[in-house]
């Protein structure tokens, strides 16, 4: 078995299937062999012994009565996020055209990327037919062409992140899937897509479901190029102000007061559950979901803990990278800080439409700051950068200040952030009785928090009873 944990990363690997006896057992161990911890084979009601053969060859079954291949992927991906501990998802085909010595190869790619795409160089002799080849190439200048961004395949062996799935809200249930993974991928801000070598070979048996025959290569060829247009569309963004939780760069006030474990813990807390609610907002809103942070270190961690593509900024500052978020290359963004987990996504589907409309948008704290400010892109410069490098972000004139900047802002409810003990308190109060609105922070409050208070196991939520 190749050594992968160098990448600090267990791998999954999804195998759609539908009749592959002849093929799937090799597959299975192949994958095995070249570091795949586990691989799921989803099969769509074989009937010639294939979830049999994939058993005894080691593999888990997931079976899947519903029809599809992005069906299939969306399944598989959720199995194998059943497991926290599998870091990156390979997909591949059952029927033997893909490598899976080409895996060790891929992996080694994510180490700098979200997004891997095995670009078929070396193709075996009747691997390919000739209007397979043709549909692939036109739908990858589709794909480079409406994303600015160069893409050669539209390949079967691919890799993500186990988080990029459900950050780019993938939900094509057919052949068009993959042309929506890349084609969101490649349109996605802050997403990081990388193409690498792989092989192609003629299948090991059976018959093809689509590029062996003419007609239904073109009908999934038709769905592929109306994904990758569709998929390729701008999109406003929902954007994470975040930074890595260590000690003296983080929530600086609050690790006086608590210690830097504390600190740091709740910190971590408090962005997985910021994340989550911006990835249901953006899934509901339509828009692309990350993080802004202000180093390559903070954007590792950010990624790791958060499971949000991340962009850093290029200069220092709050308001440098508020601006370099409202300046990206879409309709409209949305900012939000971290420190907020209890935010209603209500409240962010509500930036988003005064954002779509072309509208300024700021949500007040309540110290005369303000958690979230949502800009249209073509929004004027100069009171652009009035707002974000003309006034100070911190103490109880910002937004006072960033108001007059803008202009005829659409003011949100108030909402407060975490910056002491005292809010701290605030918000454990609040997460009493609805706990499900920040998870994390709740169970970290049932946790470390409870220790520290030399609490009782349960103490937290029985205060509100």
């Amino acid at each position: 078995m190749a050594d992968l944990s160098a990448t600090g990363h267990r791998v999954a690997a999804v195998v759609p299937t539908w009749n592959e006896v002849a093929s799937i057992a090799a597959v299975v161990r192949d994958l095995r062999r070249a570091g795949a911890c586990c691989v799921l084979v989803v099969d769509g009601g074989s009937t010639d012994g294939t979830q049999e053969v994939a058993l005894a060859a080691g593999a888990r079954l997931v079976e899947e009565g519903r029809p599809g291949y992005g069906r299939a992927c969306l399944s598989g991906t959720q199995a194998a996020q059943a497991d926290k501990a599998h870091g990156l998802i390979a997909f591949l085909d059952g029927d033997g055209s893909c490598d899976p010595a080409d895996l060790p190869r891929l992996v080694a790619a994510a180490r700098d990327a979200d997004l891997v795409l095995g670009r078929r160089v070396v193709v075996a002799s009747g691997a390919l037919p000739w209007h397979a080849r043709l549909g692939n190439r036109i739908v990858a200048a589709l794909l480079s062409l409406r994303s600015g961004k160069p893409v050669h395949d539209l390949p079967p062996f691919k890799l993500t992140r186990a988080w990029v799935p459900a950050a780019l809200a993938l939900d094509d249930e057919g052949y068009g899937w993959t042309a929506q993974l890349v084609g969101r991928g490649l349109g996605h801000p802050a997403l990081r897509v990388v193409e690498t070598p792989t092989t192609f070979r003629p299948r090991a048996g059976g018959l093809s479901k689509v590029s062996g025959r003419l007609g239904p290569s073109l009908h999934a060829a038709r769905g592929m190029l109306e994904r990758s247009w569709t998929a390729t569309r701008s999109r406003g963004a929902l954007v994470l102000m975040a930074k890595a939780p260590r000690a003296g760069h983080s929530k600086t006030r609050l690790e006086l007061e608590l210690g830097t474990v504390l600190a740091t813990s709740f910190w971590s807390a408090c962005l997985r559950d910021s994340a989550e609610r911006l990835r249901r907002a953006a899934d509901q809103a339509g828009v692309d979901v990350l993080a802004m942070t202000p180093s390559t270190e903070d954007a590792t961690a950010v990624r790791d803990i958060a499971g949000l593509p991340c962009l850093v900024q290029k200069r220092p500052g709050l308001g440098a990278a508020l601006l370099e978020v409202s300046e990206l290359r879409v309709p409209f963004t949305v900012a939000v800080s971290a420190d907020t987990p209890a935010l209603p996504v209500e409240r962010l589907l509500q930036a988003v439409a005064v954002a779509r409309a072309g509208k300024p948008v700021l949500g007040p704290g309540l110290d005369g700051g303000y958690y979230l400010v949502g800009l249209p892109r073509r929004f004027d410069q100069v009171r652009r950068v009035r707002a974000f490098l003309g006034n100070s972000l911190g103490g109880d004139g910002a937004l006072a200040q960033a108001r007059a900047a803008l202009g005829e802002a659409e003011l949100l409810e108030p909402w407060a952030d975490v910056d002491t003990a005292a809010e701290l308190e605030a918000l454990a109060d609040q997460l009493c009785g609805e706990p499900d609105l920040a998870p994390a922070v709740a169970a970290w409050l049932d946790g470390p928090w409870r220790d520290r208070a030399g609490l009782a196991p349960g103490a937290t939520a029985a205060r509100r009873q």
